[in-house]
């Protein structure tokens, strides 16, 4: 019986002259429904290349070592099956390869030291830079439950492989971005009942390259392999900095101007919302408006105007938001490390 074989186009690359220069090379791998992308790497550096580079440990889906992007999505690669890959997987959430051809390159957003191993310093640094340890401090509660772990523990399922920060848009166009994974560990200190700063944290957060500068995207939960879905942390940590007060910032007044229009008129009140938003720089936005104006595109600063079918009703959800409002730190039920 002729055995199986997939093609593997891998990315490698070396730095030479203090520039990183890549290529890509084919390798034909033997598999079977049990190969993992790891194993098949293995394979390639043991059979047909030794000097092939990668990281991996405990090839369980746990150390977070052999982070990749495969066919173009960050991935772990002890995780991802060959067979998945060539015919799709839709609970895994897979698309099959474009012509059989499986593409494997490292990481993105982090710089390349050879082949598929990145320089993770940087990545780790901003985990430092967000204080990962439990601080003392008036607002520790000397109660704990074990409920109150429930956000802790899902959180802490990270196994910091990076593939959120790899995949994370918002980082392609600001490096100085903190980052999905190092955002998510915050919000696991803002929700400990055991911190003792948590306002502070949320005063430092809220500044420039933190949780406002988050597009949103999604990219990192769909890429996140433990579930932890830090951009969810994101946004509860944006409402938690809201709810202590700390507002004075574009990101805040966004959002409160975004509830404000929606909540009086149904609708936004475009214009004003930018003045809201910008106070002051919304003088360095006149270009724009200009243009707007020449192609008829400004929107109607009066919102009054214009009958929203419904109003009533989306008053009332605010009204009952307004006396029984959300708890953005709900405990989930948890099946990782430490639940149980």
């Amino acid at each position: 019986m002729t055995q199986k074989t997939a093609l593997f186009k891998v990315m490698r690359g070396t730095v030479i002259d203090d520039q990183l220069v890549q290529k890509t090379q084919d390798f034909t791998v033997p598999y079977d429904v049990t190969t993992t992308v790891l194993q098949a790497l293995e394979w390639i550096k043991g059979e047909l290349d030794g000097t092939l580079t990668f990281r991996r440990s405990c090839r369980a889906s746990i150390c977070g070592s052999c982070g990749m992007v495969i066919d173009g999505k960050s991935r772990l690669a002890c995780k991802t099956k060959v067979l998945d890959l060539l015919e799709g997987n839709i609970e895994k959430n897979i698309a099959s390869v474009k012509d059989g051809l499986i593409m494997i390159a490292p990481q993105r957003n982090q710089p390349v030291l050879k082949d598929l191993v990145v320089d993770i310093e940087p990545f780790y640094q901003k985990v430092k830079d967000i204080v990962p340890f439990v601080q003392d401090g008036d607002e520790k509660e000397t109660t704990v439950s074990k409920e109150s772990f429930g956000q802790v523990n899902m959180v802490s399922n990270c196994i910091m492989c990076g593939a959120c920060y790899s995949d994370c848009t918002a980082m392609v166009e600001n490096p100085d971005f903190i980052g999905p994974a190092a955002l998510a560990k915050a919000f696991r200190f803002v929700s400990d009942p055991r911190e003792g700063s948590k306002t502070a944290r949320l005063q430092e957060l809220s500044k420039k390259n933190g949780v406002w500068d988050c597009t949103r995207c999604g990219m990192c939960i769909d890429a996140c392999p433990k579930g932890v879905a830090p951009m969810e942390a994101i946004v509860k940590l944006r409402t938690l900095a809201m709810e202590k007060g700390v507002r004075g910032n574009k990101g805040a007044r966004h959002a409160m101007s975004f509830k404000d229009d929606i909540a009086t008129w149904g609708v936004l009140n475009e214009p004003f919302m930018l003045l809201k938003t910008l106070r002051f720089e919304v003088i360095t936005q006149t270009g724009n408006a200009l243009n707007l104006i020449k192609k008829g595109k400004i929107p109607n600063p009066f919102p009054f105007e214009h009958k929203v079918e419904g109003l009533d009703e989306v008053r009332r959800i605010y009204a009952e938001l307004e006396k029984n409002p959300l708890d953005v730190t709900t405990k989930a039920a948890d099946s990782g490390p430490g639940a149980g």
